[in-house]
């Protein structure tokens, strides 16, 4: 089973270009498994568990579970303790993949495309710290066979239709962010400024 992750700024066009991996595996009879770096969360899954409680239930909003404070959506700021907290579901997060990896190799899965991967989280953490950030369990995580960065501008970006609401100096912070990690995250470069096929074939090219 091979995992191929793409990485990027919101609106570069990465759950595109996965479902057309997708697509193209599933064409050729692969059991292909899409993956999402936030939707996985461990987070996310409790905060969405917590509102549904709130709705049906009546529960009140400050939760006793201290991870139902932390959502791993992008924002533009965040609390010290918060920033904890996505520090503490993204080493959790890590290590529940490896076993999603498993279960996925015992049924026989050919492919685990992630729109997103923790390199994304790993970003999105040291742009709210406002400082650099590499996680002391960072050699935990498990490499891609091909993991991409999807390198696009953010002023292309913000033209498109229905773009980040987080704004431009958002898009140009976080895009200065993935030039200086890229290389620590040994990510290949891919010029996503261009027509979606022609990102395509070169994605495909490079994998096949």
């Amino acid at each position: 089973m091979q995992i191929i992750s793409i990485s990027g700024l919101d609106g570069s066009g990465k759950s595109t270009q996965i479902q057309l991996l997708q697509e193209y595996f599933e064409s050729d009879a692969k059991k292909v498994f899409y993956f999402h770096a936030v939707g996985f969360s461990i987070a996310n899954k409790l905060n969405r568990r917590d509102a549904i409680n709130r709705v049906s239930t009546d529960t009140p909003k400050n939760s006793s579970n201290a991870l139902q404070c932390v959502s791993t959506r992008d924002v533009v700021k965040a609390s010290w303790t918060k920033i904890q907290l996505r520090k503490l579901a993204l080493c959790i997060d890590i290590f529940r993949f490896k076993s999603l990896i498993k279960k996925l190799e015992k049924d026989n899965y050919d492919y685990i495309l992630t729109d997103r991967y923790f390199y994304d989280m790993i970003v999105n953490i040291a742009y709210l710290s406002k400082k650099d950030y590499i996680p002391f369990f960072f050699s935990q995580i498990t490499i891609p066979d091909y993991k991409f960065y999807l390198s696009v501008n953010p002023d292309n970006i913000m033209d498109r239709d229905n773009p980040p609401s987080q704004g431009l100096a958002y898009l140009q912070d976080k895009k200065e962010l993935f030039g200086k990690y890229k290389s620590d995250f040994d990510l290949k470069e891919i010029d996503g400024n261009r027509e979606k096929e022609i990102i395509f074939n070169e994605i495909k090219t490079l994998i096949l």
